[in-house]
């Protein structure tokens, strides 16, 4: 991904903040354009921006005898990556954003973090706590060690 298209993405990119509610009450006909509701007819989840959610809640507040929210980011431009598109080990707590290429039968240990248009090569180990800086690049049959910062390029 070239820097100007990252640049643009950001810039132009509608910013959300990714926000579930646990929700119980009476939830018979809960509809929000833009909010994912998973459930039954007294407890659900809601999957959505903070503010659509909110105005859900706020809208059918006397339906709704509790709530619990969580928030996983706030104003974020660019979503977290969808780990089960690469052919690679993933351990948990690893934070890896969007538009991210990771090489086939890679390793990504707990808590490294690898940031917008980088590039992993296959067979890679990229070790805890290290960090991986927008649009870096690294090759294949490496090993990032723990706690190594390789900044990446996005100006």
């Amino acid at each position: 991904m070239r820097t100007e298209e990252i640049i643009r993405l950001i810039k132009e990119s509608k910013k959300r903040t990714p926000t579930k509610a646990y929700i119980a009450g009476d939830l018979s006909g809960l509809h929000e354009e833009g909010v994912t509701f998973i459930g039954g007819a007294d407890f659900g989840i809601l999957l959505g921006d903070r503010a659509d959610v909110e105005r859900m809640l706020t809208e059918n507040a006397g339906k709704i005898r509790s709530v619990h929210l969580e928030t996983a980011a706030r104003n974020s431009a660019v979503p977290m990556a969808e780990l089960t598109k690469y052919e690679a080990r993933i351990e948990p707590g690893a934070v890896i954003r969007d538009m991210v290429d990771i090489g086939k039968a890679a390793v990504i240990m707990m808590g490294a973090v690898i940031n917008i248009g980088a590039v992993i090569g296959e067979r890679t180990m990229i070790d805890m706590n290290a960090v991986v800086g927008g649009r870096a690049q690294i090759g294949a049959d490496c090993h990032i060690g723990a706690g190594a910062v390789v900044a990446g390029v996005i100006e």
